[in-house]
């Protein structure tokens, strides 16, 4: 912060020379600022506190600070200078944002108070500098949040809106009071964007992870998404969306995402919110021992919307540095970022949620929801402050805007940035289990005995080393995302050999060979060989190492065959919802990459409604030629040959039709040769 100081005599500016000595109580004073290097201007100098004094301050957010001028022949004066969130320029409800910064703070009279140091390590990185010697801030990056329509009335987003060069009819639409009135969810993208890039410094209420960028508004249910892939356009898109139905098969919209992908456009996205529960329609068989056994209830990679190959799919903990109770959880996660859970409810569990801006008309004029009823919001003397934002979003929708967020500040750090090192960046700084201050993160495996199998069987291998010296885990993916870390490898990204190498977009690989998959006991047990990896654009390209991005699995011509001792395995193979909610509740999925790296893709009880016949059926196809990628973010980083071998080995309470399998099943590497 830069202030203009009065001398003891009450002169200003180029009054003050070196005659006279400035103290503070807990800062200190500075011609050349602290982050950048840079020269303060005549009669001014640099004042700043380091974080490590904020700690030794009556109140870590606000503090009067006493400033005390002394001349050369000794006389002093004092004056109160205020500094923090209560200052004019202060953001008023800075404080209650535990994803920035967590004190164990709990306005919010939450039974279960955040957990101090969980959070985003975001200010540390707002203390880093870019090439250009800017503070990270995510100085203008744009962000389009493809989403609920953004209300930019708000005076925290006002400032903040941004013109595509599109002049689309669901870019920057109008949130009307009429519309929000009949539906509350409507402020849903003005939530998200607040978390992205609420002003700074405003004297108003919240402050975005990434303050200084810019917002674009894209509706949800009206954006062609080709316009997302525009790069002119923007720089990042968030999607705290899902859509979970695999008969939304949309080749279109898969090839639109793989789009967005070539033009270095990243899509954050929400993972789901099903850890607990299932959405599929049109079936009764959904049994709860999933919840039961900390497993995720559903299979999260049904539709087009969820599987994109490059998506940075995001899960969700809470202040206590543990995962979300409705968090997915499953092998597509890439990182975790902060989502809480549902705020003051009164039980004997409530922890807080997040933070963020809600709507610019007073609660009066609306249903307040949740936040309507809790004592932050009655709390009559911070109303004012607090009445045009919320404490009770939630969920990987809460999660993924505080990964945009981060990852604005890694764009500003390295503009030229493409989205496979992003996702490196990511993916490599983030914290696991075994980080400073994250134990809180750990579990260990989770297995029971399967009634329907007569055996015990491993639903979950919690964290786990990969063959690439990562740890994963499909509670969190490679961990939670660290601002500074992750701004700090961005800045030495040229570097870093692994991330400069991803500069350029990685090439496709797919295994070869026919018939690939074999069972013993009549499809119940299926083990399928992949290797012979060819360059799908390049034939030649057959003997390099393989430098793995992604990993995905075509599932399109998986299929069941009949059994007529069970009716239930036998409504599965004549593509009944229901008989095929049981065959897949029971269903599990296991890759295992040539460097000996376990990822499970689908455990016993999440529930899926896929099934490559009835998809065909749905779409009406005659074949299985269109691909049904599933992807696993195991394999990162690992090191293959295009002649070594991939396993995935099958177990089916319904036996699996192998034929029909090998018909169109293979494994597809987005890769670079190394």
């Amino acid at each position: 912060l830069s202030y203009s100081i009065a001398a003891a005599d009450g002169s200003t500016g180029a009054n003050i020379s070196p005659e006279f000595n400035i103290e503070a109580k807990y800062g200190t004073f500075t011609k050349t600022h602290p982050q950048t290097g840079k020269t303060a201007p005549d009669g001014k100098l640099f004042y700043y506190v380091p974080e490590s004094v904020l700690g030794t301050t009556p109140d870590y957010y606000y503090f009067t600070e006493v400033i005390t001028v002394t001349n050369a022949a000794g006389t002093s004066k004092s004056f109160n200078l205020k500094v923090g969130t209560e200052s004019s320029n202060g953001d008023r409800v800075f404080t209650d944002q535990w994803h920035i910064k967590n004190l164990g703070q709990n306005p919010f009279k939450v039974r279960k108070a955040p957990v101090a140091g969980v959070d985003l390590n975001v200010i540390p990185a707002w203390h880093l500098t870019d090439s250009n010697n800017e503070l990270i801030s995510g100085k203008n990056v744009k962000v389009a949040v493809w989403d609920a329509i953004v209300d930019f009335n708000h005076e925290d987003l006002s400032s903040k809106k941004y013109s595509p060069t599109s002049t689309a009819s669901f870019i920057n639409g109008t949130l009307s009071l009429n519309s929000v009135k009949q539906d509350s969810s409507l402020l849903h993208g003005t939530m998200v964007a607040g978390i992205i890039g609420a002003e700074a410094n405003n004297g108003k209420g919240v402050r975005g992870i990434a303050y200084n960028a810019r917002l674009a508004s894209y509706e949800a249910n009206s954006t062609n998404v080709s316009y997302l892939a525009r790069k002119r356009d923007l720089d990042i898109a968030n999607a705290s969306l899902g859509l979970d139905n695999s008969y939304a098969y949309q080749p279109t919209l898969e090839m639109q995402y793989q789009s967005m992908f070539e033009n270095n456009v990243p899509l954050i996205k929400a993972a789901g919110n099903e850890f607990g529960r299932v959405t599929f329609s049109n079936s009764s068989y959904y049994p709860t021992q999933c919840s039961k056994l900390g497993i995720s209830c559903q299979f999260n990679q049904s539709s087009s919307f969820n599987r994109g190959r490059y998506l940075i799919n995001v899960a969700a903990i809470n202040s206590l540095g543990k995962k979300s109770s409705y968090s997915t959880a499953g092998g597509h996660l890439w990182v975790s970022g902060t989502g809480g859970e549902f705020g003051y409810t009164g039980g004997y569990d409530s922890s807080a949620a997040i933070v963020t801006t809600k709507y610019s008309y007073d609660p009066s004029y609306y249903n307040d929801g949740l936040d309507g009823t809790s004592p932050w919001r009655k709390d009559s003397s911070k109303y004012d402050i607090r009445k045009y934002y919320t404490h009770t979003m939630n969920g990987t929708s809460s999660a993924t805007p505080s990964v945009t967020g981060v990852s604005a500040l890694v764009i500003q750090a390295k503009p030229d940035i493409t989205v496979p090192q992003l996702r490196y960046i990511l993916a490599t700084t983030a914290n696991n289990d075994t980080a400073a201050g994250w134990s809180s993160l750990k579990y260990g495996p989770l297995a029971s005995n399967v009634s329907e199998y007569g055996q015990q069987i491993t639903f979950d291998r919690g964290w786990h080393d990969t063959a690439a010296g990562l740890r994963f885990s499909n509670y969190y993916g490679f961990g939670v995302v660290d601002a500074k870390k992750a701004v700090t490898k961005a800045l030495a990204c040229d570097s870093d050999v692994k991330c400069a190498k991803r500069a350029e977009l990685p090439d496709d690989y797919r295994s070869t060979g026919s018939k690939p998959c074999s069972s013993s006991d009549g499809g119940k047990t299926v083990t399928c060989q992949f290797t012979n990896f060819v360059n799908t654009d390049n034939s030649y390209d057959n003997n390099a190492y393989i430098d793995i991005e992604n990993t995905a699995l075509n599932m399109a011509s998986f299929t069941y065959a009949n059994d007529s001792s069970n009716s239930s395995c036998s409504s599965a193979y004549n593509g009944s919802t229901q008989g095929i909610a049981y065959a897949n509740n029971l269903l599990q999925i296991e890759m295992t990459s040539p460097n000996g790296t376990k990822a499970l893709l689908k455990p016993v009880y999440a529930n899926w409604d896929f099934d490559g016949k009835a998809l065909r059926k749905a779409l009406g196809s005659s074949d299985y030629s269109n691909p049904f990628l599933v992807n696993v973010s195991e394999f990162f980083t690992e090191k293959v040959s295009a002649k070594s071998r991939f396993t995935v080995n099958f177990k089916s309470k319904c036996p699996i039709n192998v034929n029909t399998l090998n018909r169109n099943i293979y494994v597809l590497l987005g890769g670079y040769a190394d």
